[in-house]
């Protein structure tokens, strides 16, 4: 069976920079003034990696409370209008074909929920699965190792466009294909098996009859 398993933020939805300046405003609420390219870091990464970093910094809440908030601040930034169009056209073209897709993202698994939701895509996927629902996130293998074990695909393809994510996707033993949205330089992506500039059925394919 094919399965399709694809990163959210930066991949699907044009999402990265609304989180970027969600923690951006959340920090500076607690006394501490950060950049974009200070959060870039962390795009692909953990939430509870960020949150223990920042926690040493300043007197954070404690992780719950602090993504209810960043939830709060990034809903209203949220609508169907944020999907790639690329990955919107490859997501519908794939369920036509009957191929299981499953969104696996860092991000956690509420927040993640409603992304989907506001830009109602959730209904496409088998399996919804964020980073909160797993030990060990993004870089390790554990969140893909997951979704394709519940799945039980035979052919996988991940979708990503960060290097964690990249890494993530490696370390399963899946092919991953990584899109260039412009955050991160191709030579940061080149771990992945595969870069495109824009997604398409027809890459995708040919990758499946490689496989």
């Amino acid at each position: 069976m094919i399965g399709i398993y694809w990163d959210c933020d930066g991949t699907l939805m044009d999402t990265e920079r609304s989180y970027a300046l969600a923690w951006k405003e959340h920090l500076s609420n607690f006394g501490l003034e950060i950049s974009e390219e200070d959060i870039r870091q962390w795009f692909g990464i953990d939430d509870r990696l960020v949150h223990s970093f920042y926690s040493k910094i300043i007197d954070l809440e404690n992780f719950d409370k602090t993504m209810a908030s960043l939830g709060k601040i990034i809903e209203g930034t949220l609508n169907e209008q944020l999907m790639f169009e690329d990955a919107k056209t490859l997501l519908e073209e794939t369920d036509k074909r009957g191929w299981t897709s499953a969104c696996v993202s860092a991000s956690p698994y509420e927040l993640l929920k409603n992304k989907l939701l506001k830009a109602n895509i959730y209904d496409y996927f088998a399996y919804v699965i964020g980073g909160d629902l797993i030990k060990r996130n993004k870089p390790y293998p554990d969140i893909y190792n997951k979704a394709i074990s519940e799945l039980q695909t035979t052919k996988n393809i991940i979708i990503e466009d960060s290097p964690p994510g990249i890494s993530s996707g490696k370390a399963s033993g899946s092919f991953v294909v990584a899109i260039d949205r412009g955050i991160f330089s191709k030579n940061e992506l080149n771990k992945a098996d595969l870069i495109v500039d824009y997604l398409s059925f027809d890459v995708l394919e040919k990758v499946f009859n490689s496989l």
